[in-house]
């Protein structure tokens, strides 16, 4: 199995399904290469948008002889969709291990996004959960906000290396039921949910790359500017 599986699935899949189209990314962001203590750290990023969504990472990383693809979404400011992180890494913390991460975590706690953006994926989370697999706390604990806000559906786990079919399947499944929800999707024009929309952004943006293991990291092995940077294209909702 390519390490990098998910990168090719996901862009696919978006195209076909959605048409994504490149979106401009600093060149200094493209690739990203330091040396650290546990070994050589690689980022390969493109960019791309789409109609609804203002952002779609899919970054190639790797850090010694592990590695796999982070997939993120981030929808217009006009629409509610769920804020989508998948991670996908071989060797990444454990060897032998799949390292596995799935979140869509909705912009407002309430009933009408419990029914539209958790709901449709509680199937899935059940069936995926019974997977064998432990907790993946080698990579540090996030801070206390995103803590507080972690997505109802949330999965971060370190999977035995025989069950990678079985991750291709659920990460197949995952994106399939987001572009579902996707194609549903229509402007919110609810003032009062635009401001809840609008506040969750602003207060996620504050927060996720001090309290993010993966932004210590980054810093850490780029300095805060590059950092500051790669947020601002590629993560910041």
């Amino acid at each position: 199995m390519d390490k990098y599986f998910l990168a090719e699935m996901v862009t696919d899949k978006l195209k076909k399904g959605i048409g994504i189209t490149p979106k401009a990314l600093p060149k200094k962001l493209q690739v990203l290469e330091a040396n650290l203590p546990s070994g050589k750290m690689r980022m390969e990023s493109a960019l791309y948008q789409a109609d609804k969504l203002k952002k779609i990472t899919i970054s190639k990383h790797s850090l010694g002889e592990g590695g796999g693809t982070v997939v993120i979404i981030a929808a217009d400011n006009a629409y509610d969709l769920p804020f989508i992180v998948v991670d996908v890494a071989f060797d990444f913390g454990a060897k032998g291990k799949v390292f596995a991460e799935f979140e869509a975590k909705p912009l407002v706690k309430d009933e009408e996004s419990t029914r539209k953006y958790v709901d449709p994926l509680r199937k899935w989370r059940d069936e995926l959960g019974k997977l064998p697999a432990e907790p993946a706390n080698a990579f540090g604990e996030v801070g206390e906000f995103l803590k507080a806000n972690l997505s109802p559906i949330e999965y971060v786990r370190l999977v035995p290396e025989k069950y990678t079919d079985d991750i291709v399947k659920f990460a197949d499944r995952f994106f399939n039921i987001y572009l579902d929800m996707y194609r549903k999707a229509e402007p919110v024009k609810n003032a009062e949910r635009k401001r809840k929309m609008d506040a969750f952004r602003a207060e996620y943006n504050k927060h996720v790359l001090t309290e993010d293991p993966s932004g210590v990291m980054l810093i850490n092995a780029f300095g805060r500017e590059t950092a500051e940077l790669f947020y601002e294209y590629l993560l910041y909702l």
